[in-house]
Parts: C-alpha cells; sequence; structure tokens
C-alpha cells in the first residue's frame, strides 16, 4: 500500500511539473541605476533566493518556503505535492552572508544547493528599503532559526501555494527593486535578460 501511494505521489507531481514545463521568467535589468550596489538571484534548482548587499557588513539572504518543510523539517515527496496543491503556512527566511561579497564565497554558508546566479544591480535605496520592511516582519515575532539552511525564519502573512511560493516571491522582491521580469517563475527558472549576468558557482574561485 505504502508502495502504491508513493508511486500516485510520483505520477501527480510529475503531470504537474509536465503541465508547467514551459514556465520562465526573463528578469531585466533596469536601464539607469542610482548609487549602484549588487543584487544577486540564486538558483537552488526548483526555488530561488534573493541577496541584497546593503552595505559591505551587511549582506542579506532572503527567502520564502513552505513553514513545514522549511521550519518543521516535514520533507519528502508527499510533503512536496501537499505544498503544491493546497495553501499551507509560509516561511519569510533571513540570513546574514559573511566575508567577501562573492557567490563562491558563499556556498559553506547556504544549506542549499547553488547551482546557478544571476548578478545585478539596483538602487541602494530600493536596496536599504526592501531590507527595511523585511527586517520589519522580523521585528514582529520571534524567528525560528535553522541550522540546516542557516536562516531564520518568521510565520509570512500570505500562505504558500503553488501560486504564491518562492520564485513568486523573488519576482515581488525584484519588481520592488525596480526590475522588470517577464513570464511565469512557478517552477524556478528565471534567466537574466543578458546572459551575461548569469554565471556558476565555485568555491575553488573563493579568493
Amino acid at each position: 500500500m505504502e508502495e502504491q501511494n508513493t508511486s500516485k505521489w510520483r505520477w501527480m507531481l510529475s503531470a504537474v511539473l509536465t503541465l508547467l514545463a514551459g514556465c520562465t521568467a526573463t528578469i531585466i535589468q533596469p536601464d539607469e541605476v542610482i548609487d549602484p550596489v549588487p543584487v544577486y538571484v540564486l538558483d537552488h534548482g526548483r526555488h530561488n533566493s534573493l541577496v541584497l548587499v546593503v552595505d559591505e557588513d551587511n549582506v542579506q539572504r532572503l527567502a520564502y518556503g513552505e513553514w513545514r518543510w522549511y521550519v518543521d523539517g516535514e520533507t519528502g515527496l508527499g510533503r512536496s505535492l501537499s505544498a503544491l496543491l493546497v495553501n499551507t503556512p509560509a516561511a519569510l527566511g533571513r540570513g546574514r552572508l559573511r566575508g567577501p561579497i562573492d557567490p563562491d564565497c558563499w556556498v559553506d554558508q547556504i544549506g542549499s544547493e547553488i547551482r546557478n546566479v544571476l548578478i545585478f544591480s539596483a538602487g541602494r535605496e530600493r536596496v536599504a528599503n526592501l531590507a527595511a520592511e523585511v527586517d520589519a516582519e522580523f521585528a514582529r515575532a520571534e524567528p525560528h532559526y535553522s541550522h540546516l539552511l542557516n536562516l531564520e525564519f518568521v510565520l509570512d502573512a500570505r500562505e504558500y501555494s503553488l501560486g504564491h511560493n518562492s520564485n513568486h516571491r523573488v519576482v515581488e522582491w525584484l519588481r520592488a527593486l525596480g526590475f522588470e521580469v517577464r513570464g511565469n517563475p512557478t517552477i524556478g527558472i528565471l534567466r537574466a535578460a543578458d546572459p551575461e549576468r548569469s554565471r556558476s558557482v565555485d568555491p575553488a574561485r573563493c579568493p
């Protein structure tokens, strides 16, 4: 019976992903950026996170996901499909990255694989405002820290769903920073309009 249930979950997940296979979102860097600072989109596979360089001593990684997966540790195929098909509590994540401002140097600090990184610039004031908004959310509740992911989480006001997952949230943050994003980010395929803004990550290159 357990094998039959597992097969059913796999078939349903495969069907959902097949329907969404064409979903891609393209990120367009603003033409003019006042007082630019780096902004990074980290590709972890089916989900993405955002890194803001508020200043040299304040580099924040922002993430968003399903509460039971990220905070309660309820992972697995059934949990994945349930999170896609049913609205569930969502977790807003925040983590501080230390050392050189270089994605090659962050691999050991992040509890998720980094498959690729997109490198952009945004206005310093916009970045500071977004970081302040996130900080305000964390000031309202006691955060839950994940040693595995090196992130602290608070319950988000909006529920997690297929139509509002981690990739949608990253797109919302990018738009708040002045970026144009075209397409559907549902399954996590985020691309830069300029291919030169995309590169792999290799810890051996960390200075």
